[in-house]
């Protein structure tokens, strides 16, 4: 493939994120070698890939990868009862474990409250803002909803990736974002990936914007930082997507393996829980459109102001990420035209381009 058609290809996929007002970033991997555009204003003094973004539910592959480090660790049994984490969490149900939470087949809601009552009492910096570890307790304390058993259903859980990274901080006795940080983030040598900015952070972070270019504020999290808290840039980015080709491909370090366990199916999410097409893995997707095709990886991230996606097949050693601060995700005629543009399909169809 050269590098024309993989510009164009790249061009192609950005184009629901891209308006005049709006910063997008792109790169894309082969064999390690990674080419990165961008488009729209860019007024820091940063090159595009040093420009910061919210990416959102990316953040869960992160969550997902610290779960695997444990387990390989031997810290965490991902199959016990999660309530033997912690004697404050003896609410959690029997059948709910670390995997379930992982995997978004806990039963759990998607959000501690209905999401018109989240709508309407809608924080500016976002839904997840100042739910404290006290809240969570109490909210499982309430929770009233039977335990599920071994009647399995994927149901997408922000409050169960959040529920797993607190739960995971409470056994190390530190915060998770340190927790994090000490044992994924900085091991890869992720430098801007965060969700506390510094002062020359903020100066390359893209402010988001809703689709009609409005500012809105960065989300925040307290309790729930395992679901969304994580800002990134395409540098970064790009650096981790080779770490994870690397690590599936040829393991070498605890943290290899963690990331290999990561990437294993654990629940189909195709008909009658089919996983030949996709299936959930702790934190990813993985998808195989073609049964004599590869099998890629994929995760996406959207807040009010920001939406991104990343994808990668281990197999052809290559990725592809699209970052931006256009509220396309919170927007349903934006997030419409996104699935139109069938971003899975066209990420499939570069990772099996001769």
């Amino acid at each position: 493939m050269n590098d024309q058609t993989d510009t164009s290809r790249l061009h192609r996929m950005m184009m629901p994120y891209e308006s005049p007002r709006h910063t997008v970033v792109a790169f894309s991997l082969i064999a390690s070698k990674p080419q990165i555009i961008g488009s729209g204003p860019n007024d820091t003094q940063a090159p595009w890939e040093d420009l910061i973004f919210e990416i959102g539910s990316i953040t869960k592959v992160f969550t997902g990868i610290l779960l695997c480090v444990l387990v390989e660790e031997g810290k965490i049994d991902p199959h016990a009862p999660f309530s033997e984490l912690s004697d404050a969490l003896s609410d959690v149900p029997s059948s709910i474990t670390p995997e379930r939470l992982a995997s978004h087949t806990s039963g759990l809601p998607n959000i501690y409250a209905p999401i018109w009552k989240v709508l309407f009492q809608q924080r500016p910096d976002g839904p997840y803002a100042g739910f404290t570890r006290r809240d969570l307790f109490t909210w499982l304390h309430n929770w009233h909803a039977k335990d599920s058993g071994g009647n399995l259903r994927h149901s997408y859980s922000n409050l169960g990736a959040g529920l797993l990274g607190e739960a995971m901080a409470m056994q190390a006795g530190r915060p998770f974002t340190e927790l994090l940080a000490e044992r994924v983030i900085h091991p890869l040598g992720l430098t801007d990936t965060t969700g506390d900015l510094d002062g020359d952070q903020r100066s390359r972070f893209m402010f988001p914007r809703n689709t009609a270019d409005r500012p809105v504020i960065p989300w925040t999290f307290d309790a729930l930082a395992g679901a969304g808290y994580l800002r990134s840039t395409a540098r970064d980015l790009a650096r981790f997507s080779r770490s994870v080709v690397q690590a599936i491909n040829a393991p070498e370090t605890v943290l290899d393996y963690a990331i290999k366990r990561s990437a294993k199916p654990i629940f189909g999410v195709g008909r009658r829980g089919s996983s030949h097409l996709f299936a959930q893995c702790s934190g990813w997707m993985s998808m195989k459109p073609d049964p004599s095709g590869p099998t890629s990886l994929f995760a996406n991230g959207g807040t009010a102001g920001s939406t991104c996606a990343l994808f990668l097949c281990p197999e052809k050693e290559r990725a592809i990420a699209i970052l931006s601060n256009n509220g396309v995700a919170a927007s349903l005629w934006a997030r419409t035209k996104l699935s139109w543009s069938s971003p899975t399909r066209q990420a499939h169809d570069y990772f099996t381009a001769g």
